[in-house]
């Protein structure tokens, strides 16, 4: 477009009898004794972070270091199940980083065929795939008592993560479907459904209901493109009505809000099995089995905000948090010890199916309902995870993936434990309230550190 010179400019000034106008003397102002920028020096646009295939970003994937093959095989996938290879061979030019316990959770070990290897620090390292460089974008492959949660709990602060944990059918299922981008019959972007348990009183599920489900059902009511959206709650928040309900609408995104099943305490193998089961308006757990004779997942995505929806741990991070004998220290004590480290089956169950999940976000032991809202000022704290379930899912813009999607989060937990680092300086100049205020916003953090991704991180809603 050409700018059209007007003939005069006029102010808005006054001089008492006139407001003056005057003619433009000539076109160069500003420009006069000026020499061009040599544009060469301009710092060059930054690269869009949702785009996981530039090498300055980039994708990677995180295995168990393997001291029983030779340095030049640990930088390939030459160890990993069969899909893991497969995936890798369709993503030329991307790393493998290898994990070891004795470096901790701050370094992942980069091996290389043709020279020394390299530890990577997972807080500061510059992303992209060349030498020297951690993806922003990571899978782990494998289960958590082999990569366990704690290293994907710090990749989750700086990188784009989620994790595969599944048996070699599931695996290949999974992977054949990523590779394929999930032909076939796709899920309905315009349906998203939403359960949102509520038992009423003071149980945390009417806060959940409330902050995550309502929040994110006001976004998805005046969103015309999510016409055909549905939501379940109160009567209607059932194991039964949500089976029925995925079946017929077969949505492409699921947000649920419900106590997760954590019991019982003394039989670990039923523990186990039932391991974050999501329990529904009648108590009843959701099972897996009963919901996939119905529907076909198809590269829908699901949140499931539930204790121990993704999985558990071999120990709490939350044990001291409650004094010996009180309910939910003996509840995170029976978790620990009869569950251990793994994934939970909900999630397995969805991920390894024939049409799998695109992808699964869930908590590792329990969430609270203390950091859904602010203690002193009645706040609801949710917005960070509204908007990536909404805001940044659901973006028209550019594919916006599940990993890059949840960054809000992970940038949360980072805000409260710089304040939980804070208070612990109020403690030490012993500052009135400083010990709660520490306790809570540590425990907010943790909370948000504690929702891991399964699955891809690089896979977006379906269009």
């Amino acid at each position: 477009m050409t700018i059209a010179t007007p003939p005069n400019l006029r102010a808005n000034a006054w001089t008492g009898a006139v407001s003056p106008a005057g003619e433009l003397a000539t076109s160069s102002w500003g420009q006069r004794g000026r020499a061009l920028k040599d544009n060469t020096l301009l710092a060059p646009t930054p690269v869009d972070e949702r785009d996981w295939m530039h090498p300055d970003i980039g994708w990677g994937l995180v295995l168990p270091d393997n001291e029983a093959i030779t340095e030049a095989e640990r930088a390939t996938a030459a160890d990993a199940p069969e899909p893991i290879r497969n995936l890798l061979a369709a993503r030329p030019g991307s790393p493998v980083l290898r994990y070891r316990a004795d470096l901790e959770n701050g370094w992942l070990r980069r091996y290389y065929p043709d020279r020394p290897f390299q530890d990577m620090s997972v807080q500061a390292s510059r992303p992209g795939v060349g030498e020297g460089r951690l993806p922003r974008y990571l899978l782990i492959a494998g289960s958590p008592t082999e990569l366990p949660w704690s290293i994907q709990y710090q990749l989750n602060m700086s990188r784009y993560v989620g994790r595969l944990d599944l048996d070699e059918g599931g695996l290949a299922n999974y992977v054949n479907a990523l590779l394929a981008d999930w032909a076939g019959p796709q899920p309905d972007a315009s349906a998203p459904v939403l359960w949102n348990v509520d038992h009423g009183g003071n149980d945390i599920t009417r806060l959940m209901a409330f902050a995550i489900g309502e929040k994110l059902w006001e976004r998805l009511a005046v969103d015309a493109d999510a016409a055909n959206r549905k939501r379940l709650t109160g009567n209607d928040a059932t194991a039964a009505k949500l089976a029925d309900t995925l079946s017929q609408h077969k949505p492409a995104f699921v947000a649920t809000t419900s106590h997760g099943m954590t019991g019982p305490l003394d039989d670990a193998q039923q523990l186990a099995a039932r391991l974050g089961l999501l329990v529904d308006g009648d108590y009843a757990a959701l099972d897996p089995a009963t919901l996939l004779g119905g529907w076909a997942p198809s590269g829908a995505i699901w949140y499931a905000h539930a204790c121990c929806s993704a999985g558990s741990d071999t120990a709490s991070r939350y044990a001291d948090l409650f004094p010996q004998g009180d309910s939910l220290a003996t509840l995170l004590a029976g978790v620990s010890a009869g569950a251990g480290s793994r994934s939970a089956p909900l999630p397995r169950a969805l991920l390894g199916a024939a049409r799998p999940l695109r992808a699964f976000v869930g908590h590792v032991e329990p969430t609270f309902d203390w950091t859904l809202r602010d203690p002193d000022t009645g706040q609801i704290l949710t917005h960070e995870i509204v908007s990536a379930l909404y805001n940044q899912l659901f973006r028209r813009d550019f594919p916006t993936p599940i990993g890059y999607a949840l960054g809000g989060l992970f940038r949360e937990a980072g805000a409260f434990f710089a304040g939980w680092s804070e208070a612990v300086g109020a403690i030490n100049d012993n500052v009135a309230g400083a010990r709660a205020t520490a306790l809570y916003r540590k425990l907010v953090a943790m909370d948000r550190q504690g929702i891991v991704l399964l699955g891809d991180p690089t896979v977006c809603l379906s269009a």
